[in-house]
């Protein structure tokens, strides 16, 4: 590998602590600038650099151009291998740590010149790739095509056909029998076994889901857009960041976010304890709404009593049938257990829109 200029051999981390602005809030969310525009800018390169990202079992970051690779670790950043022919397209490290590259069709990789040598070619051009536990994922993510496959390649080059959507898959990981992709505005799981496919998330038509990873000591997923970060665990959401999205990386506790576009790289650390919070929320919630019963003043005192963040419920509360007290002393009641000013106006005036302001009803 060819150092790079002097610049960057002084290259260091810079941190800054961030707060989201979107429901739910990760008050400890901080951010670890890893490259910024001014220092991309100063590689001179000639082609920009593309969407996709993984970390080596020697803990460095590789990112690329279309022509040309690049490893980052806390030292600076230096080159891999040379400039390439045809355009890098997607590259992931195998089981066995050898990387594969999709230049233009084909699936290549290093040879001992560091030089791309072609193993085989796909069916058609920019396909993305991902690693199994034992095998290799390619996709179509071709826009002009009216289906798009995703397959598994096994040992030997010998590919088949998975399935098909019909909008461009941009990320796949396998996780324990499932593969979970994104296609769309939607996050899909596939069960291996037995071969069922199902949603298990889908956001506004016109955010595109652009990278999926995953958490596997937690069975966390992370999905991100262009400019927001979500984490899902079984059926519950919850939003990590809307101040940075990308092409992900799950990497020893945290989120390696790369957009080329806005031309950053950073990751996103003390998130664990707030999320494993908010997602113990999410399921207070999810089991107040399965018993299909009006919401009281019982229940909002409860979920106080739990610190369930205001947010939460004063969603449940907006979309929920409710029968509170509102009389005064029940008023004096919920501020004397610690429900917050904005859960009672949202209480009062959810009652006073469903008819339902009671005087009477009991605590």
């Amino acid at each position: 590998m060819q150092p790079l200029k002097k610049i960057l051999a002084g290259f260091i981390f810079v941190l800054w602590a961030v707060g989201i602005s979107a429901m739910p809030e990760i008050t400890s969310l901080r951010l670890e600038v890893l490259l910024t525009g001014k220092m991309l800018d100063s590689l001179h390169t000639q082609s920009p650099f593309i969407n996709s990202i993984v970390v080596s079992s020697h803990r460095h970051i590789m990112i690329s151009t279309s022509h040309q690779f690049y490893l980052l670790g806390w030292g600076g950043m230096s080159t891999l291998g040379k400039e390439t022919a045809g355009e890098i397209g997607a590259f992931a490290f195998t089981p066995d740590s050898l990387l594969m590259v999709i230049r233009d069709k084909d699936v290549c990789c290093f040879d001992s010149r560091g030089r791309l040598s072609r193993l085989y070619t796909l069916p058609c051009n920019g396909m993305g790739i991902s690693a199994g536990k034992k095998v290799m994922y390619v996709y179509d993510r071709n826009h002009d095509k009216a289906t798009k496959a995703l397959y598994v390649i096994a040992q030997g080059g010998n590919y088949a056909k998975i399935l098909e959507v019909t909008s461009p898959i941009e990320s796949v990981i396998e996780l324990d029998n499932r593969l979970v992709f994104a296609s769309g505005n939607t996050l899909f799981q596939y069960n291996l076994k037995d071969k069922e496919l199902k949603a298990l998330a889908s956001l506004p038509g016109n955010k595109i889901i652009q990278s999926v990873t995953a958490d596997r000591s937690t069975n966390r997923i992370y999905f991100s857009t262009d400019n927001m970060v979500c984490a899902i665990k079984d059926t519950s959401r919850v939003l990590v960041t809307d101040k940075a999205g990308g092409t992900l990386e799950f990497f020893n506790g945290g989120l390696i976010v790369l957009n080329p576009e806005k031309k950053f790289l950073v990751r996103i650390v003390n998130m664990e304890h707030q999320l494993t919070e908010q997602f113990r929320f999410r399921d207070i919630i999810s089991a107040i709404r399965q018993t299909k019963e009006p919401l009281t003043n019982t229940v909002v005192i409860d979920l106080a009593s739990k610190k369930v963040p205001d947010e939460f419920i004063i969603n449940l509360i907006n979309t929920s049938k409710v029968n509170f007290n509102l009389s005064v002393d029940s008023l004096i009641a919920l501020a004397g257990q610690h429900v917050s000013s904005p859960v009672i106006k949202a209480m009062k005036q959810v009652s006073k829109k469903q008819g339902t302001n009671s005087q009477n009803v009991s605590l």
